[in-house]
Parts: structure tokens; sequence; C-alpha cells
């Protein structure tokens, strides 16, 4: 009887072992990422994403460029802001949200212009 071995998964083993650590080495930034798509994959919160990166406003200029109900935005930046990508300063009686978190700006001026085209 002849024995087949498969020689690729012999040579592939010292790659997977490379790749397997070199996983295990940037987990924490693989969790980060995860988390960050996770924000991004609610539709009103992307769109809030996408009118911040263009600069600081308030509630109801969000509320106006994006659509949607007051309440359901408010919350979405609470959300945002929890998260840590958003700050937020008293003017007058508004309160102005900014874009704080310089990968997520990165990220999302990456993902608007790479889709903008298709």
């Amino acid at each position: 009887m002849l024995i087949s071995i498969n020689m690729s998964k012999i040579q592939k083993a010292p790659q997977l072992d490379r790749i397997a650590k070199t996983f295990m080495e940037n987990k924490d930034a693989c969790d980060r990422v995860l988390r960050m798509f996770s924000l991004f994959s609610n539709e009103l919160r992307l769109k809030i994403l996408c009118v911040l990166k263009e600069g600081d406003f308030c509630v109801n200029d969000i509320v106006e460029l994006v659509g949607g109900k007051r309440s359901n935005i408010s919350q979405q930046l609470k959300l945002l802001s929890l998260a840590g990508y958003l700050t937020k300063e008293r003017h007058e009686k508004s309160i102005v949200y900014h874009l704080e978190d310089q990968k997520a700006r990165a990220t999302v001026q990456f993902l608007f212009e790479y889709f903008k085209e298709s």
C-alpha cells in the first residue's frame, strides 16, 4: 500500500505558525478594528461620522444634514461619544460635536473616497 502525503500541508505548517503568531501579537488591534466597524455598521452612525469628518456641527445641523429624528441622532451621538470617537462642547444653547478620533476620521475618509466612485 502506498501512503500519500500531502506536501502542501507540511509546507504550510511554518507559514501557519507565522500567521498564528502575527495574529496573536495583533489581537488587540483586531479587536479595535472590530469595535470600530461595529460602530460603522449602523447607517445613521456612519452618516453622522461622514458629516462630522467635514467639520463640527450641533445636533440641529446634524439632523438637517443626515435626516431622521432628533432623538435617534442624539442617541447615536451619545454612543459615538461613549466609544471615544466624538467630543462635545457647549456653545451658548447648543452642543457642538467634533470627530476627535483621528483613526476613525481617516477610516471614514478612506471609505468615503473608496466608495464614492463605485
